[in-house]
């Protein structure tokens, strides 16, 4: 093994333990909630407060996500990443010491804080620090990391109680702290500030080679390109305020198109049903009638989202990021729709006894499909697409997008579920699903293999012929206007 894939190697574990636990406290609710009605835990919640257990920690993404403002281009990548273990830290005590339903509203706030900050600011780490041969499975390497967390939370959670866990838990962003110190910090970011000693240092250590002229060289056309686009649009970060720099950077049409493709890739995240699915698998197990135990299906899904994307890794750089979208969005379409029109039979009476099966079988497929793709890929995406202006705001936006539509769905579940049945939600779920296939065929390109400047030209090219087009469309118009009695509606 060569000095750059062994040191790229270590990026990917040191970095990734900050993921796994976010995967522990994402995954926390599902096996503790039944303890606070069952009497195995001293602190008792009510139906509602369960709920608002669980969605607070998205919450504190929220909230986390916001802090790149102040800190990622100030302090750097790596401090940032560095300041959101320490919530972590102290999450997993409260939770853990909690006596009753106000500290563990507060644990989790606080878990979510440290979500957001690395939802928002790993992903541009991984994607800077990372090589070209070495990004996608890096990428993607972060949702396997989170599935890993669930599994973990929820094989060892059923098991033992909440201060065991909470304890076992701590490890993981102590462990972090103490290993990610040592990395490096962002050679673009040190580019950015003009400290090129210390990029060089950091491009030397990341690649494993001695000379990275070429390297360095590439990543100071990248910093001077944007830094002039930040001239032409006058959008010095540093002067204006978030929303006027944000605004600005926006009139670059790469800018637009990368922004476009964030939001139908982190729909896959947060608005195909995931969070409320695996939150209350054990009640759609239950309502089936299938003689499954609710501890033996958690781990079913657990054990199946970690193997989906284990393969993802393996595959990805074979089969290519916006394929595997392509290929495994109409399976979770299908999934969907199978699992919804039992539950619209089972409303309505229809006996469904010998296929009662079809839940748990067509949930494991969708889940398999959510870790396969709609997890990995997204976040393998945020590390590339963006050029260096609209980063801290990228990752912003990502986070609070990923934490309002994960909060929304969970809290639409609930209540569709209790007041028409389970059927009505799988319906949606099934309708955003075809809507976001149809919409990455449209407009998501492949990014699996380019380096960051060939993504970046992409992006711009694209969006500047596709501009280019329009005006020329709105040209043509012009000298020769459309017959209005046959399009009435165009002037």
């Amino acid at each position: 093994m060569n000095r750059e894939i062994f040191h790229q190697i270590i990026i990917g574990i040191v970095c990734n333990l900050l993921i796994v636990d976010c995967g522990l406290s994402e995954g926390w609710p599902t096996p503790t909630m039944t303890k606070f009605s069952d009497g195995n835990d001293p602190v008792k919640l009510s139906s509602s407060e369960e709920a608002l257990v669980i969605n607070l920690m998205y919450v504190g993404v929220g909230m986390g996500a916001l802090s790149p403002i102040f800190l990622m281009d100030k302090i750097g990548r790596k401090w940032t990443l560095l300041a959101a273990a320490l919530p972590k830290i102290i999450s997993w005590i409260v939770i853990g010491l909690a006596k009753n339903s106000h500290a563990l509203y507060a644990g989790r706030i606080t878990a979510g804080i440290g979500c957001g900050i690395a939802y928002s600011v790993l992903p541009m780490y991984i994607g800077e620090v990372s090589t070209k041969r070495t990004r996608g499975p890096l990428g993607t390497l972060l949702s396997v990391l989170i599935n890993i967390g669930l599994l973990m939370i929820y094989t060892i959670g059923l098991y033992v109680n909440r201060f065991q866990m909470a304890m076992m838990a701590l490890v993981i962003p102590v462990l972090f702290f103490m290993t990610f110190i040592w990395l490096p910090e962002s050679s673009v970011y040190l580019t950015r500030k003009k400290n090129y000693k210390s990029a060089e240092k950091s491009l030397k250590w990341s690649l494993g080679k001695d000379n990275v002229d070429i390297e360095l060289d590439e990543i100071k056309k990248i910093v001077s390109t944007q830094e002039k686009d930040d001239d032409n649009y006058n959008n010095n970060n540093n002067n204006k305020g978030f929303i006027k720099s944000f605004i600005n950077a926006m009139k670059i049409p790469g800018n637009r198109r990368s922004f476009r493709i964030m939001f139908i890739l982190c729909g896959t995240l947060g608005l195909t049903g995931a969070a409320p699915i695996l939150s209350y698998q054990s009640n759609i197990f239950k309502q089936s009638g299938f003689g499954l135990g609710s501890d033996f299906s958690i781990i079913i899904t657990g054990c199946t989202i970690v193997i989906a994307g284990t393969t993802c890794v393996s595959i990805v750089k074979i089969i290519g990021k916006r394929k595997l979208l392509l290929i495994a969005a109409p399976i979770a379409v299908l999934s969907l729709a199978i699992v919804a029109t039992f539950f619209t039979l089972l409303e309505h009476g229809v006996n469904v006894h010998n296929f009662n099966w079809i839940p748990i079988v067509f949930v494991v497929i969708y889940v398999f499909v959510v870790g396969l793709a709609f997890n990995p890929i997204p976040l393998a995406y945020l590390g590339e697409i963006f050029s260096f202006e609209v980063k801290v705001p990228a990752g912003i936006c990502s986070s609070l997008y990923y934490a309002v539509s994960t909060t929304v769905t969970v809290k639409m579940y609930q209540i569709l579920a209790d007041n028409y049945g389970t059927f009505f939600p799988f319906w949606i779920f099934t309708g955003i699903t075809f809507i976001l296939w149809i919409l990455i065929y449209l407009y998501v390109p492949e990014t699996e293999g380019k380096s960051l400047a060939e993504i970046q030209i992409m992006l711009n090219d694209i969006s500047i012929n596709n501009e280019k087009s329009s005006m020329k469309f709105k040209s043509i118009k012009k000298i020769i206007p459309l017959p209005t009695t046959v399009y009435p509606t165009i002037n």
